[in-house]
């Protein structure tokens, strides 16, 4: 049998607090900071919902994304030279 590698996908643990009405995204970033700024500025889709950054943990070297579930996510801008 053979696997493969996925290019886009990234493993994460999903998990949520009613209390706040969020859920969040933990994702393990051994290289700390070099792996942080490849994905700090990018949404994440996880079981169709969009998550966006909210920080990063470099004591245990992982980041985070949430998402509220009461409100859509906001819209992201580009930037125009």
């Amino acid at each position: 049998m053979k696997a493969s590698i996925l290019p886009n996908d990234i493993s994460v643990v999903y998990s949520y607090r009613p209390d706040v009405a969020r859920e969040y995204l933990t994702i393990d970033v051994p290289n700390g900071w070099d792996d942080v700024k490849k994905i700090s500025k990018k949404v994440l889709s996880y079981d169709s919902r969009k998550f966006t950054f909210t920080g990063w943990n470099s004591d245990t070297n992982q980041c985070y994304f949430a998402r509220s579930l009461h409100e859509t996510i906001a819209p992201i801008a580009t930037f125009v030279k």
